[in-house]
């Protein structure tokens, strides 16, 4: 730590950050496009200019060392006729088409133009206009938006490791446009737009779908893999219309590949909301009592899966699995990733696709047995009663052997294959904790409402316990 003043205020602030960051951990603010934490100082953009005492010049913020002694004024009116300057010379050509912006409402144009802006354009001249350009499979550039801040060109080449993306021509002329013959295909399309200062990159598949001050926002984790990128969820009228990144600087999460982004129809769309039998619903009534029969007279019970499930209700299962008083084997690896430390396919995204498998081995839902060995078994008559959490039915599962249920959020093949199907909630409808791949335990809250009624898979198993404990009870009773 360091002693510097802002403003003529001292301030004790960590020398390892940059200016801009270690200025707004102490109430502070600087404005910037072109800087980001996760990516090198270029100082393009210069809206972060700031005066530097003992210094005759003003300088850019993102490219000041934090030092001992440090004195650095935000506010002069120097400063201000400064910014002012940027922010006239960046709007000079920008439309003035926010009514119409997928950015509108979360800009960082918006913002400066509003805190550091004149507020009046001396323009006169005819706006630059260059025809909007597909650059990726999901990807759209408009021209006439970009303030050249150079954010998407950088993040491609020191995070993406690609150049797909370069600035072209001079001065009035200058333009981010493609380097290469081919549209842009990589797993972080997303990212470049969420990245982009302004409505310039835009998504297709979100392109005019809602606008952003009506969504409601809650706290989540994505659901793609074991990486567990913290993000903020988008609901309006009970529908999730998309993941945004939210920043955990402690973690170094700033960003979010497309898997995991843009996996979200399932939410939405083909969702199991009745019990089913043999692939046609019917009322829990009529199902609750074969499962509580199986179980009463099970040798053997497994239930696999769940790496799709919070720490919480992993927990719940387990210990209402041991009330049984049956031989109840939990496996949740059920591909070959979960079987090692996952491995890294990009920056970000990893080999194993669950956001909890990490938390699921921890908390013990694992067997000495593979799941080949569980199908083996179950096959010869060893298992009586099979539970699958949402996952598919294992490979070579002989129909008939045993009971069958799955538990899923969504209506898929081995819905419709076992014997018994469970709705349950998705994770966007409860709160809980997905550990990720290196441990850490992040909290995720409900965005969504579930179907009334409709229970977690957790919900279930205390059901069961207590539709048990109650047969029982009945039974002592009539003697």
């Amino acid at each position: 730590m360091v002693t510097i003043k802002i403003d003529g205020k001292e301030f004790k602030v960590d020398d390892k950050k940059n200016l801009i960051d270690a200025v707004k951990e102490v109430g502070e603010d600087i404005p910037y496009f072109c800087y980001h934490p996760a990516l090198k100082i270029v100082g393009m953009c210069r809206m972060c200019l700031i005066e530097i005492e003992g210094n005759p010049k003003i300088q850019a913020a993102c490219n000041t060392p934090v030092k001992e002694g440090l004195s650095i004024i935000t506010k002069s009116a120097r400063v201000k006729e400064a910014r002012e300057g940027t922010m006239e010379f960046l709007l000079a050509n920008h439309p003035l088409d926010c009514p119409v912006c997928d950015k509108a409402g979360e800009c960082d144009l918006q913002d400066n133009a509003f805190s550091s802006g004149k507020g009046v354009s001396r323009f006169e001249f005819n706006k630059r206009n260059v025809p909007q350009e597909e650059i990726g499979e999901n990807l759209l550039i408009n021209h006439n938006r970009c303030i050249v801040c150079y954010r998407c060109v950088r993040f491609e080449e020191e995070k993406v490791g690609e150049s797909n993306l370069g600035l072209f021509e001079r001065g009035y002329h200058s333009l981010i446009g493609l380097a290469k013959d081919k549209l842009i295909a990589h797993n972080y399309q997303g990212a470049l737009s969420d990245i982009c200062p302004t409505g310039a990159l835009l998504n297709k598949k979100t392109l005019f779908k809602s606008r952003v001050w009506w969504y409601k926002t809650a706290k989540s984790v994505c659901h793609g893999c074991s990486t567990g990128c913290n993000i903020e969820t988008n609901v309006r009228d009970n529908k999730m219309y998309r993941y945004m990144t939210r920043e955990n600087r402690e973690q170094g999460m700033y960003f979010l590949c497309d898997k995991g982004r843009f996996d979200l129809d399932w939410i939405n769309e083909n969702r199991l909301q009745s019990y089913q039998e043999k692939g046609l619903p019917v009322e829990s009534s009529k199902v609750i009592p074969s499962i509580l029969s199986k179980i009463k007279t099970a040798n053997k019970i497994a239930i696999i899966g769940g790496a799709h499930e919070s720490n919480e209700n992993l927990s719940v299962i387990l210990e209402e699995a041991k009330k049984w008083k049956k031989t109840v084997i939990t496996e949740v690896r059920v591909i070959d990733s979960q079987y090692e430390a996952p491995k890294q396919v990009d920056f970000l995204m990893t080999s194993d696709p669950h956001p909890n498998t990490k938390g699921a081995v921890d908390l013990g839902f694992v067997s000495s047995e593979k799941i080949s060995d569980i199908v083996s078994d179950f096959n010869k008559g060893g298992i009586d009663l099979l539970v699958v959490i949402k996952e598919n039915i294992p490979e070579g599962i002989q129909h008939g052997k045993g009971l069958v249920v799955v538990l899923h959020t969504n209506i898929t093949a081995s819905v419709k294959d076992a014997d018994i199907a469970v709705p349950i909630k998705a994770f966007t409808e409860q709160s809980g904790t997905f550990t990720n791949k290196n441990g850490i335990k992040q909290e995720f809250e409900a965005a969504m409402n579930p179907v009334l009624g409709m229970p977690s898979s957790g919900d279930f198993f205390r059901r069961l316990s207590l539709e048990l404990t109650r047969k029982e009870e009945v039974l002592v009773g009539n003697h």
